[in-house]
């Protein structure tokens, strides 16, 4: 089952905050946490399913090489991507935009 991605605004700045956090420890990492990202959301894309929901309806899924963790809402044939946060971030941060 391949879905529909849809992006909370907040995402974007989300993203940004961690390539930029990432470049400037080492130049080029960012693309990298952008790519490991973009991976993940293909990922979910093909099997959203596969990733269990929370008593709210909400799944995350680890990246892989980054400890990072992106939120998000499955609505029939639509996923509604609500955050990219560290994954030792108090989860009330992104809480409200679901």
């Amino acid at each position: 089952m391949r879905v529909s991605l849809r992006f909370r605004p907040e995402f974007a700045s989300d993203l940004d905050a961690g390539r930029r956090w990432y470049e400037e420890r080492s130049p080029g990492l960012g693309a990298v946490f952008a790519m490991e990202c973009s991976r993940c959301l293909a990922r979910i894309q093909r099997n959203p399913d596969w990733v269990a929901a929370d008593a709210d309806g909400v799944r995350s899924i680890r990246l892989t090489r980054f400890p990072y963790v992106i939120h998000f809402l499955l609505e029939d044939d639509l996923i509604v991507v609500l955050a990219v946060m560290f994954g030792g971030r108090d989860p009330s941060a992104w809480r409200g935009r679901a």
